[in-house]
């Protein structure tokens, strides 16, 4: 008996919505076969081609069902998004153009213009006028406002990205959710009084809601408050106990105490591990891959700012670059398994929220560079979804005399701010094509260095496997 066109459809879609993407894809292919005019499927697909990278054909099947008739704005933002990951600038500039002509109403749509605007510019004043221009068509809309303060924080002006949060929150008697944003903003700007005042209102309304309870959090410990965020960290750990971030935080308020417990957690010695590449087959020595992957990582980089909502500052990144064409980047993969086989088989068993999860091995989650010019920098951050994160520098910055440890690694300086402040307490020189695997939870960054070439690194995350992936 045939399959029910419907039965399919939503077999697709719970395989979708329980994050199993390949499979959802391989019924979305039947469906699409199935029912060739039914061009929402065709959508559907090509979304999810483009949730896991595959954006030549994402693209090509988006395009495809748009001449078809399917000119709605999921469908070109869908195209939009495929060919920004393929790097088809100019297209994906004007396909975001066309999404918000058909919704002036859509932020994410704004909010992902606005970020390829900048990358390629530098201009926030170009980044922002689409935005502007619906803000004035629609002055009412709270979504777009609430966008364009995150979009100004981002592009560097958090306090710009404050008056108009605090000025919604006025308008809006404390709306809590705009009070989220502002006790965000707030503490972006380093005033921590009313990120806390905020932070707090947002609190009461939605304890539940784990972003707005990690905004609290971070606003308790900028002011000092370290006893009162481990009890909100401690129902954010029990919901979501391998949340990186939430493991982060709790430490930090452990290193705050003077707890014991943080040592445990931030083990430098044991849990930060360096180790050369694995040489590729197809490259005759590791010098000769990391050459040709130097070219191809340098063509790539094709941005001048940084990407919105990351750590990267004043430098350009690109994404997933292991499902890329290019056979140097592609073959990434290959080059750190054995390495991270090797840390993960050193760890041993415990109960820390490292080792608890070991299974024996790892598989490689994403991979992608980073480009950081002199006076670039990576901003104190954590990997929330990963389990192991890595560094590996394809094209360390120069050696600097005056300031021995500029663009190096460093680690335990948290990305939020504590009172009393908290500096780094590990660094890591950067060599070429040494790999350093840290826990994902492990708060890191980088030295800002003034000299040199450019600094080209390759950055992953992975999760536990049962042996080698």
């Amino acid at each position: 008996m045939t399959e029910p066109i419907e039965a399919i459809v939503g077999r697709a879609q719970a395989l979708k919505k329980a994050g199993r993407l390949d499979e959802a894809i391989d019924v979305w292919r039947i469906a699409a076969a199935r029912a060739p005019d039914n061009l929402l499927y065709q959508h559907d697909l090509a979304a999810t081609l483009g949730d896991v990278g595959q954006n030549a054909e994402a693209a090509e099947i988006a395009a495809c069902a748009i001449s078809k008739g399917l000119d709605r704005y999921e469908a070109h933002l869908v195209h939009a998004r495929a060919l920004a990951g393929l790097l088809n600038l100019d297209a994906a500039e004007a396909a975001y153009r066309q999404v918000i002509s058909k919704n002036p109403s859509e932020a994410m749509a704004h909010r992902e213009l606005a970020q390829l605007v900048w990358m390629r510019t530098g201009d926030s004043a170009k980044s922002e006028a689409a935005l502007l221009a619906a803000i004035q068509q629609q002055p009412g809309d709270l979504s777009l406002q609430v966008m364009r303060a995150e979009i100004r924080g981002q592009m560097g002006d958090p306090q710009t990205q404050f008056e108009i949060l605090e000025g919604l929150a006025a308008s809006t008697g404390r709306h809590p959710q705009i009070c989220h944003y502002a006790a965000r903003a707030a503490l972006a700007c380093k005033d921590f009084a009313p990120a806390l005042e905020f932070a707090a209102l947002a609190y009461r309304a939605a304890p539940d809601e784990h972003d707005v309870a990690a905004v609290y959090v971070t606003a308790l410990l900028a002011n000092g408050a370290a006893d009162a965020a481990l009890a909100v960290i401690d129902r954010l750990r029990a919901a979501q106990p391998d949340n990186q971030y939430f493991v982060a935080l709790q430490a930090t308020a452990w290193r705050m105490r003077e707890d014991e417990r943080y040592h445990a957690v931030f083990d430098y010695d044991s849990m930060v591990w360096s180790a050369y590449l694995d040489t590729p087959p197809g490259w005759s020595t590791l010098d000769a891959y990391l050459d040709e992957l130097a070219g191809a990582l340098t063509e790539a980089h094709c941005f001048r700012q940084h990407p919105f909502f990351l750590s990267v500052r004043n430098g350009s990144q690109i994404a997933s670059i292991t499902k890329s064409e290019n056979p140097a980047m592609r073959a990434f993969a290959c080059a750190v398994d054995g390495p991270l086989h090797e840390y993960a088989g050193r760890l041993g068993p415990g109960e820390d929220p490292l080792r608890r999860r070991l299974r024996g091995g790892c598989a490689l989650l994403d991979a992608w560079s980073v480009l950081l010019p002199p006076n670039g920098f990576h901003v104190n951050h954590v990997h929330p979804e990963g389990w192991l994160s890595s560094a590996c520098h394809i094209h360390p910055p120069a050696e600097d005399p005056e300031h021995p440890h500029a663009g190096w690694l460093k680690f335990g300086e948290p990305g939020c701010a504590t009172s009393p402040s908290l500096g780094p307490e590990r660094f890591v020189r950067p060599e070429a094509g040494k790999l350093v695997v840290f826990p994902s939870y492990m708060w890191h960054g980088t030295v800002s260095f003034s000299k040199g070439a450019p600094r080209l690194t390759v950055a992953a995350d992975f999760a536990p496997s049962e042996g080698r992936a």
